[in-house]
């Protein structure tokens, strides 16, 4: 009989001390998925960014120095929703460029937010996926594909400053933010650099003389590691030949990056 009451009062504590222990482990797991929840929702307010800094960084460099036709038209816009959709991963930085005629006007972004993300691959029980999707359509993608017609001129300039805004694409756009990961400078653009200083239209594709120009030593710039897209608007294909390709393969290796892509816009 002693024994018996013995055995019962341990199954009793092992009892009470076990659902203590649930209970622990419970609340345990409670305050992690409440930190991870709360870490997820942890991006600046103004940028969107992660709080300890974006994870890598796109910049966006468009030429607006000549109309685009009906085609190119539907082929940019198809390629910015690409961009913000595809290219700018969550927690990346994309800074918006436009090249005028007057670089000096449009020398810092005409817009830099972080992807927050849209909530996919994301759980109910550790994210506000609603809250996502709303806040990456609304604070995110809806700003970004606003800025179409802004990036679009109707009448064509007399001069277009390419290897000027490339500079203030490295100084205002990468350097000006700490953004760990990949670097990617993603160019839209015809490519022929045309100023009083020096112009492609002339046909003088040969980077080492143009290097060793007062004007080509002024344009050196640091963008050490940046990989670098082009997307060609062939508004005049008989000077965007495998020589001028070839100059700036030249220029963005001597500026320590390289390209990795080049694609004719359509149209």
């Amino acid at each position: 009989m002693r024994k018996s009451r013995i055995q019962a009062r341990r199954e009793r504590m092992y009892f009470v001390w076990g659902t203590v222990l649930l209970l622990v482990v419970a609340l345990i797991a409670a305050a992690a998925i409440y930190l991870q929840f709360t870490r997820s929702s942890e991006v600046d307010k103004t940028t969107l960014c992660p709080k300890s800094g974006p994870i890598g960084h796109v910049v966006l460099l468009v030429d607006k120095t000549d109309p685009l036709n009906f085609t190119q038209k539907q082929a940019f816009q198809a390629l910015l929703e690409e961009i913000i959709t595809q290219k700018v991963a969550p927690g990346e930085l994309l800074s918006v460029f436009v090249l005028g005629e007057d670089y000096t006007a449009s020398a810092i972004p005409l817009i830099e937010l972080c992807n927050p993300g849209d909530g996919r691959g994301k759980s109910e029980l550790t994210a506000n996926v609603n809250r996502l999707k709303r806040q990456f359509e609304q604070q995110f993608r809806g700003p970004m594909l606003a800025l179409a017609n802004e990036l679009q001129s109707q009448q064509p300039a007399k001069f277009s400053p390419v290897l000027e805004m490339i500079q203030l694409a490295s100084i205002n756009g990468f350097r000006a933010r700490s953004a760990g990961g990949p670097h990617t400078l993603v160019l839209v653009s015809d490519m022929l650099h045309n100023t009083a200083s020096f112009s492609m239209y002339k046909g003088d594709y040969d980077y080492k003389h143009f290097l060793e120009s007062p004007y080509g030593r002024k344009m050196n710039t640091d963008l050490a590691g940046v990989e670098v897209e082009l997307h060609y608007l062939l508004n005049t294909p008989n000077l965007q030949t495998r020589r001028h390709l070839k100059f700036w393969e030249e220029y963005f290796s001597n500026a320590g990056a390289r390209i990795v892509s080049v694609r004719p816009l359509e149209g």
